[in-house]
């Protein structure tokens, strides 16, 4: 009896939860970055993962993203705030920044409250010599996302 209940849940998890496309960006430090488009409850959202944290953006939000991302120039990476897009109650920063001399691109939650403002947990890096791969998967989602509707 509890089998057959956990087989019917993790079916119902499945349906819920359509994997459409996987793109995956890898980095010579030897990770990789992972955009899933999953199917969740009818609407489909871009999961961005990287060593087991994922954000999970929905259509719209892609959009914002893709926006932002585009407008990045590869040819200079300046260190600077691209954009930003609210998530819900959460807001996301875009920004190329540098760390120890080596110059990345963030995706973070900026959290702004009565005892802290600045940058959460929940963010991706990338090396900025693949911002122009990132630009062409999300190109690639969103003329998924079009065409499914």
């Amino acid at each position: 009896m509890f089998i057959i209940l956990i087989n019917n849940y993790i079916s119902m998890f499945y349906f819920f939860m359509s994997t459409y496309m996987i793109h995956k960006i890898q980095t010579s430090e030897g990770t990789s970055v992972t955009l899933e488009v999953k199917d969740q409850k009818g609407e489909h959202c871009l999961y961005i993962s990287k060593g087991g944290l994922s954000l999970i953006f929905n259509q719209q939000q892609t959009n914002q993203l893709n926006t932002i991302v585009q407008s990045i120039d590869t040819a200079k990476y300046i260190l600077k705030e691209y954009g930003s897009f609210k998530k819900w109650s959460e807001l996301f920063k875009i920004s190329i920044s540098a760390f120890r001399g080596i110059k990345s691109f963030q995706i973070r939650e900026w959290i702004q409250s009565a005892n802290y403002s600045g940058f959460g947990k929940q963010g991706i890096s990338l090396p900025t010599y693949k911002i122009k791969e990132l630009q062409m998967h999300l190109a690639m989602i969103l003329e998924e996302f079009d065409k499914q509707g």
